[in-house]
C-alpha cells in the first residue's frame, strides 16, 4: 500500500495532467459554495450548504474519478452528477452537518448558557466522537461514486476502512484538512483549485485501500496453488 507522501506526488502528477478538468470541476462546485459564504445570512447559507454542498462535492469526484481512470470529463459532466447522486449525497450531507452541529451547539451553550466544568467535559467528549465519525467518513463519497452504492452502504464501507486502517485514515484527514486551511488563505486558489485537487487525493487514497486485499489475495494464491 503507497503511503500518504507517495500519493500526495501521484496526485501532484495527475492534477498537472488534468488541471483545465481541475479547473472547470472547481468552479463547477464553487457556484453552489460562493452564494452562501458571500450573499447569504447565516441561517440560509447553513440550509443552502445543507442542501447543495455535498451533491456538488459526489459530482466533481465522478467526474475527476472518470478522468483519472483514463476517461473525460467536463462542465457538462458535472451537473449530470450532480442529478445523478442528489438524493444519495443531500442524505449523507445532512448526516454531516448534524455531526458538525452538535459539538458546536453544545460549546455554544457552554460558552453563553452554562460554562460549569460538567458541561465542559461534555463539549469535549461530543467533539471528540463526532470528529471521529467525520474522520471515519474519509472515504463515503469516494465509495459512492467510484462503486455507485446507497449512502449507507458507502457510509458503513468507510467505517470498515477507518477501523481496518486509522492511522492511514487520520494522516489523511489532517491532509484534507491542512489543504483546505492552506487555499483558503487564498480566495482565488480556494475556489478555482480546492474541491478538484482534493478529490483526486481522496481518490487516490480510497483505490490504495481498496487494491491491498486484491493484492493480498492474489499473493496468497500464489503461495498455495491449491488453495491450501
Amino acid at each position: 500500500m503507497l503511503s500518504i507522501s507517495k500519493l500526495i506526488i501521484k496526485t501532484g502528477h495527475q492534477i498537472f495532467q488534468n488541471i483545465f478538468t481541475v479547473l472547470g470541476v472547481s468552479i463547477g462546485w464553487s457556484l453552489f459554495v460562493f452564494p452562501a459564504v458571500f450573499l447569504f445570512p447565516l441561517p440560509w447559507a447553513v440550509v443552502f450548504l445543507a442542501m447543495t454542498l455535498v451533491p456538488a462535492t459526489a459530482a466533481v469526484y465522478a467526474v475527476m474519478n472518470q478522468v483519472i481512470n483514463g476517461g473525460k470529463g467536463g462542465i457538462a459532466d458535472f451537473f449530470r452528477f450532480f442529478i445523478k447522486y442528489f438524493r444519495r449525497a443531500y442524505l449523507i450531507g445532512i448526516i454531516l452537518v448534524l455531526a458538525v452541529l452538535i459539538p458546536v451547539s453544545e460549546w455554544w451553550y457552554y460558552l453563553n448558557v452554562n460554562n460549569s466544568y460538567g458541561i465542559f467535559l461534555f463539549s469535549v467528549f461530543q467533539t471528540y466522537l463526532c470528529a471521529t465519525f467525520l474522520a471515519s467518513q474519509v472515504y463515503t463519497i469516494p465509495l459512492l461514486v467510484m462503486e455507485d452504492l446507497r449512502c449507507f452502504q458507502a457510509m458503513n464501507r468507510s467505517i470498515k476502512h477507518f477501523l481496518a486502517h486509522p492511522w492511514y485514515t487520520i494522516g489523511l484527514f489532517v491532509q484534507m484538512v491542512s489543504v483546505t486551511v492552506l487555499l483558503s488563505l487564498s480566495i482565488v486558489g480556494f475556489f478555482l483549485l480546492h474541491i478538484g485537487m482534493l478529490s483526486i487525493f481522496i481518490l487516490n487514497a480510497t483505490q490504495n485501500l481498496m487494491l491491498e486485499p486484491r493484492k493480498s489475495t492474489i499473493g496468497y494464491l500464489k503461495e498455495n496453488p491449491a488453495g491450501r
